[in-house]
């Protein structure tokens, strides 16, 4: 069940990429999303978007991901890397767990700023880019 959509910071008139989510997930973002909201499953280069979701594999170079994925987020916007909690993650053979996933985000310009609850079996780690490259980048 999706979080509420103010939690996850949704607003109207946003460009939101959902990436790797599963269909059940997309369907119910659109059905709840606000008015002028696009939503794409497609990652378009050049495009800045205002959210970003992102469900990561269990082999996933977070190097890799966290510096490609950064130059798609909007200066003022916020990218949600949401993974399995902990016990499930070793269950399902992660190589990595949420500190590492933060540790590889602040290799960029990216910070963490929050946490939550995607289901029973998920959580989602907020990250955006920290206030000194916002500027540089708008």
């Amino acid at each position: 069940m999706l979080p509420e959509l103010k939690k996850l910071g949704i607003v109207p008139g946003q460009k939101i990429l959902v990436h790797r989510a599963p269909k059940a997930f997309t369907q119910e973002l659109r059905d709840q999303s606000l008015p002028d909201t696009l939503i794409s499953t497609r990652l378009t280069q050049g495009t800045a978007y205002d959210l970003i979701f992102h469900f990561t594999a269990p082999d996933e170079d977070l190097d890799v991901f966290f510096n490609a994925i950064q130059k798609s987020l909007d200066p003022k916007g916020a990218l949600w890397v949401i993974m399995p909690k902990q016990k499930q993650a070793r269950a399902l053979g992660y190589l990595y767990d949420g500190d590492r996933l933060v540790a590889s985000a602040l290799k960029t310009t990216l910070v963490d700023n929050k946490t939550l609850t995607f289901s029973p079996e998920e959580y989602g780690t907020r990250f955006v880019i920290r206030k000194e490259y916002r500027e540089s980048r708008a």
